[in-house]
């Protein structure tokens, strides 16, 4: 009898042993940290190559996803866990590889759970202003930043830039959370 110590990503994610309550703890710790805290440690962190990111534009979409990584991990997990083994050993039955089965078993159900995460993901990235206050740069704020920016300048015209960017702001949020609630429904109704 051979023992294999070998386990693949997905089997992390479906057990519920110590491996997969370490990494859950992991994956959610941005939500227990203020994301301002979050912007100040990447400052901190990466100012010395040879990661030096705090001149790059990669900045502030890495910090917004790892702010963003528990809610898609929320959303995603749940739906892995629930996935029926005998789906995929049905799959493996009639010839798929591990990765075909994956794509034709997993993926469509999976894929949901992964657009609604996408969905979470973009809306509190697009509000996200903690991380963006601390990495964003004079040139190129983000729409949340510029906001505070013109709200602590004096003058009507100021202000009435900045409702005119906060209704934009929540325009565009409304939009991705209707789209993602359409495209989720859609997929809902799809034929098998």
């Amino acid at each position: 009898m051979v023992l294999s110590l070998e386990v693949g990503e997905d089997e992390v994610v479906r057990r519920r042993g110590w491996l997969s309550r370490s990494m859950d703890a992991l994956l959610m710790l941005p939500l227990g940290t203020s994301a301002v805290i979050v912007g100040f440690g990447f400052l901190v962190a990466l100012d010395t190559p040879p990661i030096d990111l705090r001149t790059s534009v990669l900045l502030i979409p890495i910090a917004h996803s790892l702010i963003a990584l528990p809610f898609v991990v929320r959303a995603v997990v749940p739906v892995v866990r629930s996935i029926d083994e005998r789906l995929r050993e049905a799959a493996a039955v009639l010839g798929a590889s591990p990765a075909r089965a994956w794509r034709e078993v997993d993926g469509p159900i999976v894929a949901r759970a992964a657009l609604v995460g996408a969905g979470f993901a973009f809306a509190v990235s697009l509000g996200e202003f903690g991380a963006a206050s601390f990495l964003s740069r004079a040139g190129a704020p983000t729409v949340p930043v510029q906001i505070v920016r013109l709200l602590s300048r004096p003058g009507e015209q100021s202000f009435g830039v900045a409702a005119a960017l906060a209704v934009l702001l929540v325009a565009v949020t409304l939009t991705v959370v209707l789209l993602v609630d359409r495209a989720g429904a859609a997929w809902t109704r799809r034929p098998a």
